[in-house]
């Protein structure tokens, strides 16, 4: 099958497959535009529609039928596509670009349904890589329900400050990885983005009001990071990842100003993982500590000895010491404390947090903790109900963003 060709489709080709620019979908209001990476390393690729959509190359277009699925398959120079596995499609170079052709149609890639187009491009190691082209708040509308859930009215203030911290972060990240040909992943790295099938309606009208709102710190667009449950606490950033301290980026005690902790309940206390609790063999939690010890710091060690050497003011974990059988001592930091300690039944797969005691008798390790994320920025719990009680979403940024501007961009 051959493609349609334009004269002048080469010449602006390269426009049409960049981010940040202001440039109309069919039926969509003007705006930020992002690309979201779907998936890595992909050797096999399909995409089709409920409605007719189009190929896209710089030889030209084709319209391909709803319901009928375009495969694309790595390992060549060229792209190699098929209409339904038997109808070959005569392509020579990458990047395809896939688009519904009726007004706000959707686009479904391996089951999950997109707003936007989906462009594949050729990576390094010559895998297919599949993009999501699309505007910010479409995007937002994929990432905010996947973030903090499907809530109700009486919280909306919550949805409306995750959808500014997930622009904000988008915003700050965009065309940072532009030699990739893409600005954000769509997992856990960057924010979960799940696309049309998480939408809700209320999600929807909250990132709707909040169209375009960015949160600055002294004009820089902040690196707006939020989590799910700070256990009454925030995080320094330096504690978590070492760098430079950011000043929007402070502990923070996570409760009205009039709550002592202690007497009084942090604004995250309803969440399942406020207190927890995890106990091991002791055998088998040194094995464990030496297999995460060994992939950590690339050496192969036996670890027969772990010990709190250091905690921030507000009792999270800032330094653990480990012993090898040799000996030789070890100090840990920040996030690799979680990721000594791994878990395969929560997501992220190790310690839910750096807020714990640790307690060794009896021929066994006992872990107790407060928290669940990295614990840094704005605490998800927190903010649920925080809108709870009657605070705005401008509220709920500016405390757990210290000394930010909330700026509307568009």
């Amino acid at each position: 099958m051959n493609l349609k060709r334009n004269l002048f489709f080469p010449l602006i080709f390269v426009f049409l497959i960049t981010g940040c620019a202001k440039k109309n979908f069919n039926g969509y209001s003007k705006d930020l535009i992002v690309r979201i990476a779907l998936e890595h390393k992909v050797k096999e690729s399909f995409i089709t529609s409920k409605s007719n959509f189009k190929l896209i190359t710089q030889e030209g277009e084709i319209e391909i039928k709803g319901n009928d699925t375009c495969f694309i398959y790595s390992g060549h120079n060229y792209p190699l596509a098929y209409i339904n596995r038997n109808k070959r499609i005569l392509l020579k170079y990458y990047p395809l670009k896939f688009v519904p052709t009726k007004k706000n149609g959707f686009l479904i890639y391996k089951g999950m349904v997109y707003r936007g187009e989906i462009i594949f491009i050729r990576d390094v190691d010559n895998f297919i890589l599949p993009i999501n082209r699309l505007y910010m708040e479409d995007y937002l509308k994929g990432v905010v329900p996947a973030e903090i859930g499907k809530l109700d009215k009486k919280r909306i203030e919550a949805l409306k400050a995750q959808a500014v911290a997930a622009r904000t972060y988008a915003y700050s990240r965009l065309n940072k990885n532009y030699d990739m040909g893409y600005d954000l992943e769509s997992t856990v790295q960057d924010q979960v983005y799940r696309g049309v099938l998480v939408e809700d309606s209320l999600v929807n009208i909250a990132v709707e009001m909040t169209k375009g709102v960015v949160a600055f710190y002294r004009g820089v667009p902040i690196d707006a990071k939020y989590h799910s449950t700070c256990g009454g606490y925030t995080s320094d950033n330096e504690d978590e990842w070492g760098g430079a301290p950011l000043p929007y980026l402070r502990s923070v005690v996570d409760a009205p100003k009039n709550c002592i902790f202690g007497y009084g309940k942090p604004y995250c206390f309803q969440s399942k993982h406020f207190n927890w609790g995890y106990q091991f063999k002791k055998e088998y939690f040194y094995k464990m500590i030496s297999n995460n010890a060994s992939n950590i710091l690339k050496k192969n060690l036996n670890i027969v000895k772990f010990k709190i050497k250091k905690y921030d003011k507000h009792k999270r974990v800032v330094e653990v010491e480990i012993i090898d059988k040799s000996g030789e001592k070890f100090i840990v930091k920040g996030l690799k404390i979680r990721k000594l300690i791994t878990f395969e039944e929560h997501q992220g797969g190790f310690l839910k947090s750096r807020m714990f005691n640790f307690e060794e008798r009896d021929g066994k390790i006992f872990i107790y903790g407060k928290g669940f994320g990295h614990g840094v920025g704005m605490c998800q719990y927190g903010a649920m109900e925080m809108a709870s009680q009657g605070k705005s979403y401008k509220e709920i940024l500016k405390h757990y963003y210290r000394g930010i501007e909330l700026k509307k961009l568009y």
